[in-house]
Protein backbone atom coordinates (compact mmCIF):
# COMPACT_ATOMS: atom_id res chain seq x y z
CA UNK A 1 0.00 0.00 0.00
CA UNK A 2 0.89 3.56 -0.69
CA UNK A 3 1.08 7.06 1.26
CA UNK A 4 -2.25 7.68 0.01
CA UNK A 5 -4.17 4.58 1.23
CA UNK A 6 -2.70 5.29 5.22
CA UNK A 7 -3.99 8.41 4.62
CA UNK A 8 -7.10 6.89 3.62
CA UNK A 9 -7.84 4.41 6.27
CA UNK A 10 -6.28 6.99 8.67
CA UNK A 11 -9.09 9.57 7.84
CA UNK A 12 -11.83 6.67 7.44
CA UNK A 13 -11.41 6.13 11.14
CA UNK A 14 -10.95 9.48 12.42
CA UNK A 15 -14.57 10.09 10.79
CA UNK A 16 -15.84 7.19 12.58
CA UNK A 17 -14.98 8.77 15.97
CA UNK A 18 -16.38 12.58 15.03
CA UNK A 19 -19.28 11.21 14.32
CA UNK A 20 -19.41 9.37 17.54
CA UNK A 21 -18.84 12.82 19.44
CA UNK A 22 -21.82 14.62 17.01
CA UNK A 23 -23.79 11.67 18.22
CA UNK A 24 -23.01 11.69 21.94
CA UNK A 25 -24.57 15.50 21.99
CA UNK A 26 -27.82 13.48 21.24
CA UNK A 27 -27.65 11.29 24.44
CA UNK A 28 -29.77 12.60 27.22
CA UNK A 29 -31.04 9.56 28.61
CA UNK A 30 -30.12 5.65 29.31
CA UNK A 31 -32.90 5.07 26.42
CA UNK A 32 -30.58 7.27 24.08
CA UNK A 33 -27.70 5.89 25.19
CA UNK A 34 -29.13 1.93 24.58
CA UNK A 35 -31.83 2.17 22.58
CA UNK A 36 -31.87 5.32 20.43
CA UNK A 37 -34.66 6.65 22.34
CA UNK A 38 -37.00 3.95 19.83
CA UNK A 39 -36.79 7.06 17.27
CA UNK A 40 -34.51 4.84 14.82
CA UNK A 41 -36.49 4.65 11.69
CA UNK A 42 -37.18 1.09 10.07
CA UNK A 43 -34.51 1.58 7.49
CA UNK A 44 -31.48 2.28 9.72
CA UNK A 45 -32.28 -0.43 12.29
CA UNK A 46 -32.66 -2.89 9.12
CA UNK A 47 -29.18 -1.65 7.69
CA UNK A 48 -27.92 -1.58 11.14
CA UNK A 49 -29.01 -5.27 12.01
CA UNK A 50 -27.77 -6.23 8.21
CA UNK A 51 -24.11 -5.21 9.65
CA UNK A 52 -23.64 -6.90 12.54
CA UNK A 53 -23.79 -10.24 10.36
CA UNK A 54 -20.62 -9.01 8.81
CA UNK A 55 -17.18 -9.55 9.44
CA UNK A 56 -13.79 -10.18 8.17
CA UNK A 57 -15.08 -13.67 7.64
CA UNK A 58 -17.40 -12.27 5.25
CA UNK A 59 -14.34 -11.46 3.04
CA UNK A 60 -11.68 -14.07 4.54
CA UNK A 61 -13.67 -17.05 5.58
CA UNK A 62 -16.60 -16.59 2.60
CA UNK A 63 -15.12 -14.68 -0.08
CA UNK A 64 -12.56 -17.94 -0.15
CA UNK A 65 -16.06 -20.02 -0.30
CA UNK A 66 -16.85 -18.35 -3.31
CA UNK A 67 -13.24 -18.78 -4.42
CA UNK A 68 -12.83 -22.66 -4.47
CA UNK A 69 -16.61 -23.33 -4.71
CA UNK A 70 -18.18 -20.84 -6.62
CA UNK A 71 -21.73 -19.80 -6.72
CA UNK A 72 -22.76 -21.90 -3.32
CA UNK A 73 -21.06 -18.99 -0.86
CA UNK A 74 -24.17 -17.20 -2.42
CA UNK A 75 -26.73 -19.27 -1.48
CA UNK A 76 -25.44 -19.84 1.87
CA UNK A 77 -25.60 -15.95 2.34
CA UNK A 78 -28.91 -16.04 0.65
CA UNK A 79 -29.93 -18.42 3.28
CA UNK A 80 -29.82 -15.37 5.25
CA UNK A 81 -32.96 -13.78 3.82
CA UNK A 82 -34.95 -16.42 3.83
CA UNK A 83 -34.40 -16.58 7.64
CA UNK A 84 -34.94 -13.32 7.63
CA UNK A 85 -38.20 -12.93 5.78
CA UNK A 86 -39.28 -15.74 8.32
CA UNK A 87 -38.30 -13.53 11.84
CA UNK A 88 -40.07 -10.59 9.84
CA UNK A 89 -43.13 -12.43 9.73
CA UNK A 90 -43.61 -13.95 12.98
CA UNK A 91 -41.04 -13.05 15.67
CA UNK A 92 -39.38 -9.57 15.24
CA UNK A 93 -42.85 -7.57 15.47
CA UNK A 94 -43.39 -9.62 18.86
CA UNK A 95 -40.14 -8.32 19.94
CA UNK A 96 -41.33 -4.61 19.50
CA UNK A 97 -44.85 -5.41 20.86
CA UNK A 98 -43.33 -5.69 24.15
CA UNK A 99 -42.29 -2.49 25.85
CA UNK A 100 -39.13 -3.31 26.96
CA UNK A 101 -35.50 -1.71 27.37
CA UNK A 102 -33.50 -4.45 26.92
CA UNK A 103 -33.31 -8.69 26.00
CA UNK A 104 -32.66 -8.70 29.60
CA UNK A 105 -35.53 -7.15 31.06
CA UNK A 106 -37.64 -9.56 28.93
CA UNK A 107 -35.53 -12.46 30.50
CA UNK A 108 -35.86 -10.83 33.76
CA UNK A 109 -40.06 -10.65 33.81
CA UNK A 110 -41.03 -13.83 31.87
CA UNK A 111 -38.08 -16.50 33.33
CA UNK A 112 -36.89 -14.60 36.61
CA UNK A 113 -33.72 -13.04 37.53
CA UNK A 114 -31.37 -16.11 37.97
CA UNK A 115 -32.04 -16.99 33.90
CA UNK A 116 -31.39 -13.56 32.94
CA UNK A 117 -27.95 -13.66 35.59
CA UNK A 118 -26.97 -17.30 33.32
CA UNK A 119 -27.68 -15.78 29.70
CA UNK A 120 -25.66 -12.91 30.64
CA UNK A 121 -23.01 -14.91 32.09
CA UNK A 122 -23.08 -17.53 28.65
CA UNK A 123 -23.36 -14.15 26.89
CA UNK A 124 -20.53 -12.38 28.25
CA UNK A 125 -17.90 -15.43 28.10
CA UNK A 126 -18.99 -16.70 24.65
CA UNK A 127 -19.73 -13.25 23.07
CA UNK A 128 -16.37 -12.26 24.49
CA UNK A 129 -14.31 -15.13 22.60
CA UNK A 130 -16.16 -15.08 19.24
CA UNK A 131 -15.67 -11.55 18.78
CA UNK A 132 -12.12 -11.52 20.45
CA UNK A 133 -11.70 -14.04 17.25
CA UNK A 134 -13.39 -11.74 14.42
CA UNK A 135 -11.55 -8.99 16.18
CA UNK A 136 -7.76 -10.67 15.34
CA UNK A 137 -8.87 -12.61 12.05
CA UNK A 138 -9.54 -8.59 10.76
CA UNK A 139 -6.07 -7.93 12.49
CA UNK A 140 -4.46 -9.98 10.36
CA UNK A 141 -5.43 -9.02 7.00
CA UNK A 142 -4.80 -5.66 8.19
CA UNK A 143 -1.34 -6.35 9.29
CA UNK A 144 -0.96 -8.16 5.44
CA UNK A 145 -1.50 -4.94 3.91
CA UNK A 146 0.09 -2.38 5.83
CA UNK A 147 4.14 -2.59 5.68
CA UNK A 148 6.20 -0.54 8.58
CA UNK A 149 10.30 -0.05 8.91
CA UNK A 150 11.75 -2.55 11.25
CA UNK A 151 13.00 -1.22 14.10
CA UNK A 152 10.06 0.96 14.51
CA UNK A 153 8.22 0.56 17.60
CA UNK A 154 4.64 -0.42 15.22
CA UNK A 155 6.81 -3.10 13.40
CA UNK A 156 6.53 -6.79 13.92
CA UNK A 157 8.25 -7.94 17.44
CA UNK A 158 9.34 -11.37 15.81
CA UNK A 159 8.04 -13.44 18.85
CA UNK A 160 5.73 -16.24 17.76
CA UNK A 161 1.86 -15.31 16.70
CA UNK A 162 3.34 -11.91 15.34
CA UNK A 163 3.11 -11.09 11.65
CA UNK A 164 6.01 -11.25 9.24
CA UNK A 165 9.50 -9.27 9.56
CA UNK A 166 8.46 -5.40 7.98
CA UNK A 167 4.43 -5.53 8.73
CA UNK A 168 2.40 -3.87 11.37
CA UNK A 169 2.31 -6.15 14.67
CA UNK A 170 -0.59 -7.61 15.13
CA UNK A 171 -0.45 -6.40 18.75
CA UNK A 172 -0.83 -2.74 17.48
CA UNK A 173 -3.03 -3.50 14.87
CA UNK A 174 -5.71 -5.64 17.83
CA UNK A 175 -4.90 -2.42 20.16
CA UNK A 176 -5.79 -0.14 17.46
CA UNK A 177 -8.71 -1.79 16.16
CA UNK A 178 -10.36 -2.48 19.64
CA UNK A 179 -9.85 0.90 20.85
CA UNK A 180 -11.42 2.72 17.71
CA UNK A 181 -14.36 0.70 18.45
CA UNK A 182 -14.68 1.47 22.02
CA UNK A 183 -14.15 5.05 21.44
CA UNK A 184 -17.03 5.64 19.23
CA UNK A 185 -19.42 3.04 20.92
CA UNK A 186 -18.52 4.78 24.20
CA UNK A 187 -18.94 7.85 23.34
CA UNK A 188 -21.99 8.22 21.14
CA UNK A 189 -23.57 4.77 22.41
CA UNK A 190 -26.25 3.15 20.41
CA UNK A 191 -26.71 5.85 18.34
CA UNK A 192 -23.25 6.23 17.03
CA UNK A 193 -22.94 2.24 16.31
CA UNK A 194 -26.29 3.50 14.12
CA UNK A 195 -24.66 6.27 12.28
CA UNK A 196 -21.34 4.15 11.77
CA UNK A 197 -22.76 1.05 10.19
CA UNK A 198 -24.66 3.02 7.87
CA UNK A 199 -21.12 4.63 6.76
CA UNK A 200 -19.79 1.12 7.31
CA UNK A 201 -22.28 0.01 4.75
CA UNK A 202 -21.75 2.79 2.11
CA UNK A 203 -18.02 2.33 2.18
CA UNK A 204 -18.89 -1.35 2.01
CA UNK A 205 -21.18 -1.11 -0.69
CA UNK A 206 -19.37 1.75 -3.05
CA UNK A 207 -16.15 -0.10 -3.10
CA UNK A 208 -16.94 -3.44 -3.48
CA UNK A 209 -19.65 -2.18 -6.45
CA UNK A 210 -16.23 -0.60 -8.09
CA UNK A 211 -14.47 -4.05 -7.71
CA UNK A 212 -16.99 -5.59 -10.07
CA UNK A 213 -16.59 -3.73 -13.28
CA UNK A 214 -12.52 -3.60 -12.80
CA UNK A 215 -12.52 -6.81 -12.08
CA UNK A 216 -14.30 -8.09 -15.27
CA UNK A 217 -12.37 -5.78 -16.97
CA UNK A 218 -8.92 -7.57 -15.09
CA UNK A 219 -10.88 -10.73 -16.50
CA UNK A 220 -11.15 -10.02 -19.94
CA UNK A 221 -14.79 -9.23 -19.68
CA UNK A 222 -17.91 -11.19 -18.71
CA UNK A 223 -17.86 -13.82 -21.38
CA UNK A 224 -13.90 -15.01 -20.70
CA UNK A 225 -14.76 -15.07 -16.66
CA UNK A 226 -17.69 -17.74 -17.35
CA UNK A 227 -16.00 -19.46 -19.92
CA UNK A 228 -13.24 -19.84 -17.44
CA UNK A 229 -15.49 -20.64 -14.51
CA UNK A 230 -17.58 -23.36 -16.63
CA UNK A 231 -14.28 -25.34 -16.89
CA UNK A 232 -14.52 -25.96 -12.77
CA UNK A 233 -16.63 -28.58 -11.98
CA UNK A 234 -19.61 -27.48 -9.99
CA UNK A 235 -18.74 -23.46 -9.36
CA UNK A 236 -22.27 -22.29 -10.92
CA UNK A 237 -23.82 -25.34 -8.75
CA UNK A 238 -26.12 -24.04 -5.76
CA UNK A 239 -24.85 -26.78 -3.53
CA UNK A 240 -21.66 -28.61 -2.91
CA UNK A 241 -20.50 -32.01 -0.76
CA UNK A 242 -19.88 -29.80 1.96
CA UNK A 243 -22.86 -27.40 1.64
CA UNK A 244 -25.38 -29.87 0.99
CA UNK A 245 -29.36 -29.36 0.69
CA UNK A 246 -29.81 -30.57 4.21
CA UNK A 247 -27.19 -28.53 5.70
CA UNK A 248 -28.29 -25.22 3.88
CA UNK A 249 -32.02 -26.18 5.56
CA UNK A 250 -29.96 -26.58 8.68
CA UNK A 251 -28.35 -23.31 7.94
CA UNK A 252 -31.35 -21.42 7.77
CA UNK A 253 -32.82 -22.50 10.93
CA UNK A 254 -29.48 -21.69 12.78
CA UNK A 255 -30.02 -18.13 11.34
CA UNK A 256 -33.81 -17.78 12.05
CA UNK A 257 -32.49 -18.73 16.05
CA UNK A 258 -29.77 -15.67 15.46
CA UNK A 259 -31.60 -13.28 13.87
CA UNK A 260 -34.64 -13.79 15.86
CA UNK A 261 -32.91 -14.23 19.28
CA UNK A 262 -29.61 -13.02 19.47
CA UNK A 263 -29.25 -9.55 21.44
CA UNK A 264 -28.12 -7.32 18.85
CA UNK A 265 -30.89 -7.60 16.10
CA UNK A 266 -33.18 -7.79 19.91
CA UNK A 267 -31.83 -4.51 20.60
CA UNK A 268 -32.24 -3.02 16.90
CA UNK A 269 -35.96 -4.23 17.11
CA UNK A 270 -36.95 -2.15 20.16
CA UNK A 271 -35.17 0.69 19.19
CA UNK A 272 -37.81 1.66 16.37
CA UNK A 273 -41.15 3.48 17.09
CA UNK A 274 -43.55 0.90 16.07
CA UNK A 275 -44.58 -2.88 15.70
CA UNK A 276 -44.76 -2.34 11.81
CA UNK A 277 -41.31 -0.62 11.46
CA UNK A 278 -39.92 -3.93 13.44
CA UNK A 279 -40.97 -6.02 10.32
CA UNK A 280 -40.08 -3.77 7.75
CA UNK A 281 -36.51 -3.75 9.26
CA UNK A 282 -36.23 -6.95 9.57
CA UNK A 283 -37.85 -7.70 5.36
CA UNK A 284 -34.82 -4.92 4.69
CA UNK A 285 -32.12 -7.56 6.14
CA UNK A 286 -33.97 -10.30 4.01
CA UNK A 287 -34.07 -7.97 0.44
CA UNK A 288 -30.40 -7.55 0.88
CA UNK A 289 -29.19 -11.05 1.88
CA UNK A 290 -30.80 -11.60 -1.59
CA UNK A 291 -29.33 -8.79 -3.40
CA UNK A 292 -26.37 -8.51 -2.23
CA UNK A 293 -24.41 -11.70 -1.61
CA UNK A 294 -23.28 -11.73 -5.77
CA UNK A 295 -21.54 -8.41 -5.18
CA UNK A 296 -19.98 -9.18 -2.54
CA UNK A 297 -18.26 -12.44 -3.66
CA UNK A 298 -18.04 -11.79 -7.15
CA UNK A 299 -14.26 -10.11 -7.23
CA UNK A 300 -13.33 -13.91 -5.53
CA UNK A 301 -15.00 -15.92 -7.93
CA UNK A 302 -13.68 -13.99 -10.76
CA UNK A 303 -9.89 -14.09 -8.87
CA UNK A 304 -10.09 -17.70 -9.06
CA UNK A 305 -10.13 -17.54 -12.99
CA UNK A 306 -7.44 -15.44 -13.45
CA UNK A 307 -4.86 -17.50 -10.94
CA UNK A 308 -2.97 -19.83 -10.87
CA UNK A 309 -4.75 -21.43 -7.90
CA UNK A 310 -7.30 -21.86 -11.11
CA UNK A 311 -5.57 -25.39 -11.40
CA UNK A 312 -7.86 -28.29 -10.90
CA UNK A 313 -5.28 -30.26 -9.13
CA UNK A 314 -4.17 -27.64 -6.43
CA UNK A 315 -3.86 -29.32 -3.04
CA UNK A 316 -6.59 -28.57 -0.60
CA UNK A 317 -4.02 -26.79 1.55
CA UNK A 318 -3.73 -24.28 -1.16
CA UNK A 319 -7.09 -23.93 -2.49
CA UNK A 320 -7.74 -22.74 1.17
CA UNK A 321 -4.77 -20.10 1.12
CA UNK A 322 -5.41 -19.32 -1.89
CA UNK A 323 -9.02 -18.57 -0.96
CA UNK A 324 -8.59 -16.35 2.23
CA UNK A 325 -6.24 -14.48 0.74
CA UNK A 326 -8.49 -13.76 -2.25
CA UNK A 327 -9.91 -10.83 -1.88
CA UNK A 328 -6.73 -9.35 -0.62
CA UNK A 329 -5.15 -9.87 -3.55
CA UNK A 330 -8.20 -9.02 -5.64
CA UNK A 331 -7.67 -6.05 -4.17
CA UNK A 332 -4.08 -5.20 -5.06
CA UNK A 333 -4.47 -6.04 -7.95
CA UNK A 334 -7.60 -4.14 -9.97
CA UNK A 335 -7.66 -0.83 -7.30
CA UNK A 336 -5.89 1.91 -7.00
CA UNK A 337 -3.56 4.00 -5.04
CA UNK A 338 -6.25 5.33 -2.16
CA UNK A 339 -9.05 2.93 -3.06
CA UNK A 340 -6.95 -0.02 -1.68
CA UNK A 341 -6.73 2.05 1.79
CA UNK A 342 -10.49 2.47 1.23
CA UNK A 343 -11.18 -1.21 0.41
CA UNK A 344 -9.39 -2.57 3.76
CA UNK A 345 -11.39 0.28 5.92
CA UNK A 346 -14.50 -1.13 4.25
CA UNK A 347 -12.96 -4.51 5.69
CA UNK A 348 -11.66 -3.62 8.96
CA UNK A 349 -15.21 -1.72 9.78
CA UNK A 350 -17.43 -4.88 9.03
CA UNK A 351 -15.50 -6.43 12.27
CA UNK A 352 -15.54 -3.20 14.25
CA UNK A 353 -19.67 -2.84 13.44
CA UNK A 354 -20.00 -6.10 14.74
CA UNK A 355 -17.75 -5.44 18.11
CA UNK A 356 -19.58 -1.96 18.74
CA UNK A 357 -22.79 -3.74 18.61
CA UNK A 358 -22.08 -6.37 21.17
CA UNK A 359 -20.27 -4.34 22.69
CA UNK A 360 -23.71 -1.89 23.22
CA UNK A 361 -25.85 -4.50 23.70
CA UNK A 362 -24.46 -6.06 26.41
CA UNK A 363 -23.95 -2.61 28.19
CA UNK A 364 -27.48 -2.36 28.48
CA UNK A 365 -28.30 -5.44 29.88
CA UNK A 366 -25.86 -5.27 32.33
CA UNK A 367 -27.06 -1.56 33.79
CA UNK A 368 -30.54 -2.47 33.40
CA UNK A 369 -31.19 -6.05 34.27
CA UNK A 370 -27.77 -6.73 36.77
CA UNK A 371 -26.65 -3.46 38.19
CA UNK A 372 -29.88 -1.66 38.61
CA UNK A 373 -31.65 -4.89 39.89
CA UNK A 374 -29.37 -4.63 43.48
CA UNK A 375 -31.83 -3.37 45.48
CA UNK A 376 -29.44 0.14 46.60
CA UNK A 377 -29.00 1.40 42.54
CA UNK A 378 -32.72 1.25 41.88
CA UNK A 379 -33.38 4.24 42.37
CA UNK A 380 -30.34 5.56 40.28
CA UNK A 381 -30.51 8.52 38.06
CA UNK A 382 -30.45 9.09 34.07
CA UNK A 383 -26.78 10.17 33.93
CA UNK A 384 -25.36 7.20 36.47
CA UNK A 385 -27.07 5.02 34.35
CA UNK A 386 -25.23 6.05 31.66
CA UNK A 387 -22.18 6.13 33.24
CA UNK A 388 -22.02 2.88 34.20
CA UNK A 389 -23.18 1.39 30.65
CA UNK A 390 -19.79 3.29 29.75
CA UNK A 391 -17.91 1.64 32.59
CA UNK A 392 -19.16 -1.87 31.46
CA UNK A 393 -18.44 -0.93 28.05
CA UNK A 394 -15.11 0.14 28.34
CA UNK A 395 -14.27 -3.06 31.03
CA UNK A 396 -16.06 -5.74 28.41
CA UNK A 397 -14.18 -3.98 25.24
CA UNK A 398 -10.89 -4.17 27.31
CA UNK A 399 -11.62 -7.66 27.83
CA UNK A 400 -12.40 -8.58 24.22
CA UNK A 401 -9.01 -6.70 23.32
CA UNK A 402 -6.80 -8.96 25.89
CA UNK A 403 -8.77 -12.33 24.55
CA UNK A 404 -7.21 -11.52 20.86
CA UNK A 405 -3.97 -10.98 21.83
CA UNK A 406 -4.12 -14.97 23.44
CA UNK A 407 -5.44 -16.19 20.31
CA UNK A 408 -1.82 -16.36 18.70
CA UNK A 409 -0.63 -18.40 21.32
CA UNK A 410 -3.58 -21.03 20.89
CA UNK A 411 -1.96 -22.88 17.92
CA UNK A 412 -4.59 -22.95 15.47
CA UNK A 413 -7.27 -23.43 17.86
CA UNK A 414 -9.20 -20.52 16.31
CA UNK A 415 -11.75 -22.95 14.36
CA UNK A 416 -12.24 -25.00 17.17
CA UNK A 417 -13.11 -22.27 19.26
CA UNK A 418 -15.65 -20.40 16.63
CA UNK A 419 -17.16 -23.92 16.33
CA UNK A 420 -17.87 -24.84 20.14
CA UNK A 421 -19.26 -21.63 20.00
CA UNK A 422 -21.70 -22.07 16.98
CA UNK A 423 -23.24 -24.89 19.27
CA UNK A 424 -22.98 -22.88 22.31
CA UNK A 425 -24.81 -19.13 21.11
CA UNK A 426 -28.05 -20.97 18.98
CA UNK A 427 -29.34 -23.17 21.93
CA UNK A 428 -29.10 -19.44 23.96
CA UNK A 429 -31.20 -17.68 21.19
CA UNK A 430 -33.72 -20.77 20.68
CA UNK A 431 -35.09 -20.64 24.69
CA UNK A 432 -35.25 -17.23 24.67
CA UNK A 433 -37.70 -17.23 21.49
CA UNK A 434 -39.94 -19.94 22.41
CA UNK A 435 -40.69 -17.28 25.67
CA UNK A 436 -42.53 -14.84 23.38
CA UNK A 437 -44.80 -17.52 22.46
CA UNK A 438 -45.03 -20.51 25.19
CA UNK A 439 -47.37 -20.13 28.08
CA UNK A 440 -45.60 -23.13 29.90
CA UNK A 441 -41.96 -22.95 29.43
CA UNK A 442 -40.10 -21.63 32.83
CA UNK A 443 -37.01 -20.24 33.71
CA UNK A 444 -35.48 -23.50 35.16
CA UNK A 445 -36.32 -25.97 31.98
CA UNK A 446 -35.02 -22.94 30.16
CA UNK A 447 -31.41 -23.19 31.88
CA UNK A 448 -31.97 -26.91 31.75
CA UNK A 449 -32.74 -27.01 28.14
CA UNK A 450 -29.52 -25.32 27.24
CA UNK A 451 -27.24 -27.09 29.73
CA UNK A 452 -28.17 -30.46 28.33
CA UNK A 453 -27.76 -29.12 24.98
CA UNK A 454 -24.51 -28.41 25.56
CA UNK A 455 -23.62 -31.97 27.18
CA UNK A 456 -25.27 -33.25 24.88
CA UNK A 457 -23.54 -31.91 21.59
CA UNK A 458 -20.67 -31.41 23.21
CA UNK A 459 -19.95 -35.28 24.16
CA UNK A 460 -21.32 -36.01 20.47
CA UNK A 461 -18.66 -33.61 18.93
CA UNK A 462 -15.98 -35.34 20.89
CA UNK A 463 -17.00 -38.98 20.55
CA UNK A 464 -18.91 -39.87 17.44
CA UNK A 465 -15.60 -39.89 14.60
CA UNK A 466 -16.19 -38.39 11.28
CA UNK A 467 -16.66 -41.87 9.66
CA UNK A 468 -19.98 -42.21 11.07
CA UNK A 469 -21.53 -38.42 11.17
CA UNK A 470 -19.21 -35.78 9.79
CA UNK A 471 -18.82 -33.06 12.23
CA UNK A 472 -20.38 -30.03 10.19
CA UNK A 473 -23.50 -32.05 10.75
CA UNK A 474 -23.31 -32.66 14.01
CA UNK A 475 -22.65 -29.43 14.91
CA UNK A 476 -25.72 -28.61 13.24
CA UNK A 477 -27.31 -31.14 14.41
CA UNK A 478 -26.55 -29.92 18.19
CA UNK A 479 -26.94 -26.23 17.51
CA UNK A 480 -30.65 -26.33 15.87
CA UNK A 481 -32.30 -29.81 16.17
CA UNK A 482 -31.52 -31.02 19.69
CA UNK A 483 -32.94 -27.48 21.84
CA UNK A 484 -36.00 -27.72 19.96
CA UNK A 485 -36.18 -31.60 20.28
CA UNK A 486 -35.74 -30.67 24.20
CA UNK A 487 -37.71 -27.92 24.58
CA UNK A 488 -40.63 -29.93 22.70
CA UNK A 489 -40.34 -32.42 25.64
CA UNK A 490 -40.48 -30.05 28.33
CA UNK A 491 -43.45 -28.10 26.84
CA UNK A 492 -45.71 -31.29 26.16
CA UNK A 493 -44.95 -32.62 29.54
CA UNK A 494 -46.36 -29.10 30.90
CA UNK A 495 -49.48 -29.24 28.89
CA UNK A 496 -50.03 -32.98 29.88
CA UNK A 497 -50.15 -31.86 33.48
CA UNK A 498 -51.82 -28.47 32.87
CA UNK A 499 -48.69 -25.87 34.12
CA UNK A 500 -48.75 -22.37 33.32
CA UNK A 501 -45.82 -20.46 34.04
CA UNK A 502 -46.54 -17.06 35.62
CA UNK A 503 -44.13 -15.36 33.31
CA UNK A 504 -45.97 -15.51 30.68
CA UNK A 505 -48.72 -13.53 32.15
CA UNK A 506 -46.73 -11.32 33.44
CA UNK A 507 -44.69 -10.11 30.11
CA UNK A 508 -48.14 -10.05 28.38
CA UNK A 509 -48.70 -7.02 31.35
CA UNK A 510 -45.53 -5.53 29.11
CA UNK A 511 -47.90 -5.43 26.50
CA UNK A 512 -46.44 -1.71 24.39
CA UNK A 513 -49.82 -0.10 23.22
CA UNK A 514 -48.05 2.81 21.36
CA UNK A 515 -46.01 -0.12 19.47
CA UNK A 516 -49.48 -0.70 17.22
CA UNK A 517 -50.29 2.71 16.85
CA UNK A 518 -48.50 5.84 14.50
CA UNK A 519 -46.06 7.36 16.16
CA UNK A 520 -46.48 10.96 17.36
CA UNK A 521 -45.63 14.05 16.05
CA UNK A 522 -42.29 14.02 18.40
CA UNK A 523 -41.08 11.17 17.48
CA UNK A 524 -41.93 11.65 13.72
CA UNK A 525 -39.46 14.24 13.76
CA UNK A 526 -36.61 12.47 15.77
CA UNK A 527 -37.03 9.51 13.55
CA UNK A 528 -36.91 12.01 10.46
CA UNK A 529 -33.71 13.73 12.13
CA UNK A 530 -32.15 10.73 12.76
CA UNK A 531 -32.62 9.17 9.19
CA UNK A 532 -32.00 12.36 7.55
CA UNK A 533 -28.90 12.28 9.42
CA UNK A 534 -27.77 8.66 8.94
CA UNK A 535 -28.54 9.74 5.17
CA UNK A 536 -25.98 12.62 5.13
CA UNK A 537 -23.91 10.51 6.74
CA UNK A 538 -24.33 7.99 3.95
CA UNK A 539 -23.72 10.64 0.94
CA UNK A 540 -20.58 11.97 2.68
CA UNK A 541 -19.04 8.84 2.87
CA UNK A 542 -19.62 8.20 -1.17
CA UNK A 543 -19.19 12.22 -1.89
CA UNK A 544 -15.28 10.94 -0.39
CA UNK A 545 -15.01 8.14 -2.11
CA UNK A 546 -15.95 9.72 -5.83
CA UNK A 547 -13.63 12.89 -4.97
CA UNK A 548 -10.73 10.73 -4.42
CA UNK A 549 -11.53 9.00 -8.20
CA UNK A 550 -11.66 12.50 -9.16
CA UNK A 551 -8.24 13.58 -7.67
CA UNK A 552 -6.81 10.59 -9.17
CA UNK A 553 -8.05 11.36 -12.41
CA UNK A 554 -6.27 14.95 -12.46
CA UNK A 555 -3.52 13.44 -11.04
CA UNK A 556 -3.00 11.20 -13.92
CA UNK A 557 -2.31 8.04 -11.95
CA UNK A 558 -1.47 5.34 -14.73
CA UNK A 559 -3.74 2.66 -13.15
CA UNK A 560 -6.70 4.80 -12.94
CA UNK A 561 -6.19 6.22 -16.52
CA UNK A 562 -6.19 2.82 -17.85
CA UNK A 563 -9.79 2.30 -16.19
CA UNK A 564 -11.30 5.87 -17.18
CA UNK A 565 -14.34 5.18 -18.64
CA UNK A 566 -15.21 2.77 -15.86
CA UNK A 567 -14.34 5.43 -12.97
CA UNK A 568 -15.75 8.20 -14.87
CA UNK A 569 -19.13 6.52 -15.13
CA UNK A 570 -18.94 5.43 -11.38
CA UNK A 571 -18.19 9.17 -9.98
CA UNK A 572 -20.96 10.55 -12.57
CA UNK A 573 -23.64 8.06 -10.96
CA UNK A 574 -21.96 9.07 -7.37
CA UNK A 575 -22.58 12.85 -8.12
CA UNK A 576 -26.08 11.93 -9.55
CA UNK A 577 -27.00 10.55 -6.50
CA UNK A 578 -25.74 13.22 -4.62
CA UNK A 579 -27.74 16.21 -6.52
CA UNK A 580 -31.22 13.90 -6.06
CA UNK A 581 -30.47 13.82 -1.80
CA UNK A 582 -29.52 17.73 -2.33
CA UNK A 583 -32.53 18.89 -4.38
CA UNK A 584 -34.64 16.21 -2.34
CA UNK A 585 -33.94 18.08 1.44
CA UNK A 586 -34.03 21.63 -0.56
CA UNK A 587 -37.92 20.69 -0.64
CA UNK A 588 -38.50 18.98 1.99
CA UNK A 589 -37.20 22.23 3.98
CA UNK A 590 -39.34 24.18 1.52
CA UNK A 591 -42.33 22.31 3.01
CA UNK A 592 -41.97 23.29 6.43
Amino acid sequence: MGTLDYIVILFYFLGLIAVSIIMSRKIKSSEDMFIAGRNSSWWLSGISSYMTIFSASTFVVWGGVAYKSGLVAVVVAMCLGVASLIVGKWISGKWRSLKIKSPGEFLTVRFGHSSVSFYTISGIIARAVHTAVALYAVAVVMCALIKVPEGSIFASTGMAGDTAAGYLSIWWALLILGAIALIYTVVGGFLAVLMTDVIQFGVLLAVVVFMIPLSFHAVGGVGNFIDGAMQIPGFFSGTSETYTWGWLLLWVFLNVAMIGGDWPFVQRYISVPTRKDAKKSTYLIGLLYFLTPLIWYLPTMIYRVMEPGFALDADAVTMTYNGEHAYVNMSKLVLMSGMVGMMLAAMLSATLSNVSGILNVYANVYTYDIWKHNEKNRNADEKKLIRVGRTFTVIFGLVIIGLSMLIPFAGGAEKVVVTLLTMIMCPLYIPSICGLFSKRLTGRQLIWSMLLTWAVGITAKLTIPASVLSQSLIESISGCVLPVLILAVMEIRSRCRGLEDRGYEAICQYHDHDADNEPDEHTRKCVKSYSFMAISCFCITLGVIALLLVGLLVAGDPKTLAVKNIVLGFTISIFVLLAIYIVYRIIDSRRK
